[in-house]
């Protein structure tokens, strides 16, 4: 049990490098976004995340893996310690931004009608930048996120 308690610790406090490495992994994990039906051309497109990244039209999709990675390795750069609470709550509400501008982008090219949706990629990035984004907050606000997730569990457990 205790080991258990120990892994949930290291991951409450670490809750932005998680989410960081989840946006990274998902933009590998199926597609991204998906032609919605009704859409005429852009029905059959499908954008998986290492095409976004490495795509040379889209420059916002080479920023979800460069956001993730310098939320990553912030706190190791020296002079970027003062400024890591911020941009580890900064740079999630970036990356929510680009994710909806590129899925405009993308439905905006040469098709007439047509509309993008998330995929299972775009959905993973999403639960991942969420973890990031409560991590930043906790770090630039200074708060524990442990301590709050076992006020909640407790006040539960009381209710019961």
């Amino acid at each position: 049990m205790k080991n258990k308690n120990e892994f949930l610790t290291k991951a409450l406090h670490n809750l932005d490098v998680v989410g960081a490495i989840i946006m990274i992994v998902s933009l590998f994990v199926g597609n991204f976004y998906a032609g919605d039906p009704g859409g005429g051309y852009m029905y059959s497109i499908s954008y998986p995340g290492y095409k976004l990244i490495f795509n040379s039209d889209y420059l916002l999709g080479t920023l979800f893996i460069v956001i993730p990675a310098v939320i990553l390795i912030v706190g190791r750069i020296q002079s970027l310690k003062q400024y890591e609470g911020l941009l580890k709550f900064g740079l999630p509400i970036v990356t929510v931004i680009f994710l909806f501008v590129l899925k405009g982008q993308l439905a905006d090219t040469g098709n007439v009608g047509g509309a993008a949706s998330f995929a299972t990629g775009a959905w993973i990035f999403l639960v991942g930048n969420v973890l990031a984004l409560i991590g930043g907050a906790a770090s630039f606000f200074k708060f524990d996120v442990e301590e709050k997730v076992n006020e909640i569990t407790k006040g539960k457990k009381g209710s019961k």
